[in-house]
């Protein structure tokens, strides 16, 4: 039985993120600005042409990390395997997206404001 109240309280969770990211992406949509979800962002950095990407085998796993400079803006993707880690998108005076995969804060799907710099 606690294992069936575990299962129903997960997927309560998980309905009420998904409500919250679907309230955002109205909000975004109707917004005009720029946003992309931090696993889009990942994608961007991982697939750039001009995208560094290194490698290191730490307690035995692969893990990747990835640096990408465009536009003034200095990316940043830390992998293992296809699990993310880490996103950072900075420029020299400000934090534009910050993901860490351990805190709660952002899920990979919502959707953060990346305003223009040239």
């Amino acid at each position: 039985m606690n294992s069936y109240l575990d299962t129903m309280v997960t997927k309560v969770k998980d309905s009420i993120a998904q409500a919250a990211d679907s309230v955002r992406r109205g909000f975004v949509a109707l917004s005009g600005d720029t946003f992309v979800s931090v696993l889009e962002l990942a994608e961007y950095i991982k697939t750039h042409k001009e995208t560094k990407t290194e490698s290191k085998y730490l307690i035995g796993n692969y893990y990747y990390f990835s640096h990408l400079q465009e536009n003034g803006v200095r990316y940043y993707l830390e992998t293992n395997g296809d699990f993310i880690l880490q996103v950072d998108a900075t420029t020299k005076d400000q934090i534009l997206v910050a993901y860490r995969s351990y805190k709660d804060k952002l899920s990979l799907n919502t959707p953060v404001k990346l305003p223009k710099v040239h």
